[in-house]
């Protein structure tokens, strides 16, 4: 059974974790606003990026290398996890995703890691990462998704991956993110959502849609990794003010209960204490009664 001196020394190491917890919440909470702006932000260049590509889409005759649909021999895949845990289940949970995902496909699957921790588990169980890259920094800067950009077009391009594939944690609230694993190349030609009906002006392209597909497409791709990587950014941190939360509330409590037990020794203590004094006394008096 501890002691006093042992319930003492848990208080005041639960309570030192508690106010790490607590300081971790609220920075993740700061950055999960700047993160969930930067993905708000990012929605409008996207969406006119797609209008666009539709518009030059629906030029008809357009070619690009990035469209180009061949058979599938070796597929790729781009898995976005965290550099740092404390995140609750963050990357357990795109890591799961993506395992069913390998666990499906019929030819060799290629692993290109965004984040340590995705690369360091696959490690640990002995597959092979094509690729790693480490995790953009909070402000997502578009040098670092361009060098990602770079290697997975330059990959399909050079035909080591006939699909490439990425997995990441869609943002849905604070509450909540999604891990999903969606298409990235060859590229779909974006289309009009069904019921949503646009009023397209007629476009006469210059230079020509392959042209412009030269730039648009790559530019395309770098936006879907963009949004993926601020999204990431953004589940990861509401994952681990949550989980902070979680853990400093679970802090409280076992504070809680560490000092109704430590209070239930000192009284138990006292007690015994007492009774000791009060039997003392009593057998002092009936000696010096025995004596008188």
């Amino acid at each position: 059974m501890p002691s006093a001196r042992d319930i003492r020394r848990r208080i005041r190491g639960v309570r030192n974790i508690k106010q790490v917890t607590r300081a971790m919440n609220m920075i993740a909470a700061a950055r999960l606003r700047r993160a969930q702006a930067k993905a708000e932000a990012a929605r409008p260049y996207a969406q006119r990026l797609t209008e666009i590509l539709t518009d030059v889409a629906a030029a008809g005759g357009a070619r690009h290398p990035l469209l180009e649909r061949r058979e599938v021999r070796r597929v790729g895949l781009v898995i976005i996890t965290s550099d740092r845990g404390l995140a609750g289940a963050f990357n357990a949970n795109i890591l799961r995703e993506a395992g069913h995902f390998v666990a499906q496909q019929r030819v060799p699957t290629g692993i290109i890691t965004v984040g340590k921790k995705g690369r360091d588990f696959l490690r640990a169980r002995g597959v092979t990462v094509d690729e790693h890259f480490p995790q953009p920094s909070r402000d997502v800067r578009l040098e670092e998704v361009g060098a990602i950009r770079k290697r997975i077009i330059g990959d399909f391009l050079s035909g080591r991956y006939d699909q490439v594939w990425l997995a990441y944690a869609q943002f849905i609230s604070v509450l909540k993110s999604v891990p999903v694993v969606i298409p990235l190349l060859p590229l779909e030609p974006p289309t009009e959502a069904a019921g949503a009906p646009r009023q397209r002006a007629a476009y006469q392209f210059e230079p020509a849609g392959d042209a412009l597909l030269e730039t648009l497409l790559p530019q395309y791709v770098e936006v879907v990794l963009y949004r993926a990587l601020v999204e990431s950014l953004a589940s990861e941190q509401a994952a681990r003010m949550v989980a902070m939360k979680a853990a400093t509330d679970s802090a409280s409590e076992m504070i809680e209960n560490l000092t109704r037990e430590y209070n239930r020794m000192r009284q138990d203590a006292i007690t015994k204490q007492l009774l000791e004094v009060v039997s003392g006394a009593d057998a002092l008096a009936k000696a010096e009664q025995e004596m008188a």
